[in-house]
């Protein structure tokens, strides 16, 4: 269903909303249209109800015109669904925070009433295994992170199922093409189609949408770099040259800060070097056979060069997530980091933030195989015992089309990478990066476009050794353990574990 209603007829509208104060929406059928109701009586009615939309967050107060015609099209489905109520088991980020933001769009469109349910990565994750592994409807709807992949696959609905099933609810528009190829391909294909250094690809099934694109860069103090007239550094040993400029632990100012805690944080963290230095965590054959490849010499020798910048890094980061260590580089302690895109909004809220505008973002360091970016986004997938699978099923298509992917990357407190292409070419967008409100999107697109990611493989017992791997890398950066020795031993876990498979 197409909408007649123009760009500049909403952003009129939202003017005359902002002067009713508190409400923070307008009415999108008070221009000419009738509201969307439903019969009396009839299951999930709904009287009088009619659609709100959210106020435009973004500094250009743009609201898509592509995204009002997809709320035209929720509205002329919304007989289907209306009444239905969505748990949904989501992780406290930033594109899903928008999505809550943005959450009337949906209900007041639809008659669905969502549920978001925030939490952090290790709860999200147990209550969502808990949920499957009991076949339990629970959930609605899970985000599932590309390493855990695997571990659910058997309890998902397919996303070529729910097109089949309700084609009625597919918007005309869907276009999966448009996703992001690498972050499909490794969150939302099981078993994943893998690039470096495997290169291979197991014509899996296509399990979830993506969700947003969290990468590991280098954030940098540009201020320090240019009161100092340096270059950013390019390969690694410039990057620990940098850092020992900088760190000037007296003045609780430090070259760096890291994510070493005995966490999920410390693995992804150490990936970039890893892959950067030429090595890898497993050998995968293509017949899917996985076995361990974690104490090479190139990987010792990117241990002991992680090992290094620990000793510039603020103390406190043996002990810190990538949250704490981003709250350190907005707090000015560090004057450069590599850590997750999601945190580039947290950067530059005022009266929170103190490098307000003072923050950068470069492409990692380079070793001997190039640069590379931990990756480690999820997708939103319907678990088979759902009560509510139709309703979902246009929850998560409302949820990551690109028209509202461009409203979380426009907004100011998301700054959400995108999965779609189109979103990074959308010229309001590109105003935005031109401008320095978005300043890490051409960095997360070069790396994209380089085939510069490295990710977590998420076949099912990973998880076996995920626990061990994190504890002895802690090990080595509080100096208990040497490097070689501390991949010995997750390379013994490994080997008594495996052999893996997808």
């Amino acid at each position: 269903m197409s909408s007649n209603v123009s760009r500049r007829k909403f952003l009129g509208l939202a003017g005359a909303a902002v002067g009713l104060g508190a409400a923070g929406y307008y009415g999108l059928n008070n221009l000419g249209q009738s509201p969307t109701t439903t019969e009396p009586g009839a299951p999930g009615a709904l009287a009088d109800r009619y659609t709100r939309l959210a106020l435009p967050k973004n500094p250009q107060n743009y609201l898509p015109d592509e995204y009002v015609d997809f709320i035209r099209w929720l509205e002329s489905v919304s007989e289907n669904i209306a009444g239905n109520s969505l748990r949904i088991a989501i992780e406290a980020e930033v594109g899903p925070r928008s999505l809550h933001r943005n959450r009337i769009d949906f209900e007041t469109s639809t008659g669905v009433e969502l549920k978001l349910e925030f939490d952090i990565y290790k709860n999200n994750l147990s209550k969502c295994l808990l949920a499957v592994s009991t076949q339990s409807p629970t959930f609605d709807i899970m985000n599932i992170d590309v390493s855990q992949v695997g571990r659910f696959a058997p309890h998902i609905l397919t996303i070529e199922h729910l097109m089949e099933t309700y084609p009625e609810l597919t918007y005309p528009g869907l276009n999966v093409d448009d996703f992001v190829a690498p972050v499909k391909n490794f969150t939302c294909t099981y078993p994943p189609s893998l690039g470096a250094p495997w290169n291979i690809d197991f014509n899996g099934t296509f399990t979830q949408f993506p969700q947003e694109v969290p990468l590991m860069l280098r954030f940098f103090r540009k201020d320090l770099y240019s009161e100092e007239g340096r270059e950013v550094g390019v390969t690694w040993d410039e990057y620990l040259d940098d850092i020992r400029h900088f760190h000037d632990p007296s003045r609780t100012k430090f070259g760096t800060v890291l994510m070493a805690a005995k966490f999920p944080s410390i693995i992804m963290e150490f990936h970039n070097w890893l892959y950067s230095f030429g090595g890898k965590l497993w050998d995968i054959k293509k017949d899917g056979h996985i076995t361990a490849d974690i104490n090479s010499d190139v990987a010792v020798s990117a241990l002991e060069h992680y090992l290094e910048v620990s000793k510039y890094a603020e103390p406190n980061s043996a002990f810190y997530g990538w949250a704490p260590a981003a709250e350190s580089m907005s707090q000015r302690r560090a004057a450069t980091c590599i850590n997750l895109t999601e945190f580039a909004s947290l950067m530059d809220i005022p009266g929170e933030s103190y490098v307000v505008r003072q923050v950068g973002y470069a492409r990692n360091p380079v070793g001997d195989a190039g640069a590379s970016h931990h990756y480690s986004g999820a997708g939103l997938a319907i678990p088979k015992y759902s009560r509510n699978p139709a309703a979902a099923w246009v929850f998560i298509q409302w949820a990551t089309v690109a028209s509202m992917q461009l409203i979380a990357a426009m907004d100011p407190l998301a700054l959400a990478v995108p999965t779609r292409k189109s979103v990074y070419e959308n010229p309001n967008v590109q105003e935005l990066v031109k401008e320095g409100t978005i300043r890490h999107f051409d960095t997360v697109k070069n790396a994209i476009d380089r085939d510069e990611i490295n990710i977590k493989p998420g076949f099912p017992k990973w998880d076996s050794i995920e626990g061990e791997m994190l504890n002895q890398l802690n090990q080595v950066i509080r100096g208990n353990l040497s490097p070689r020795d501390a991949l010995n031993i997750v390379q013994k876990r490994a080997d008594d574990v495996g052999p893996f498979t997808f």
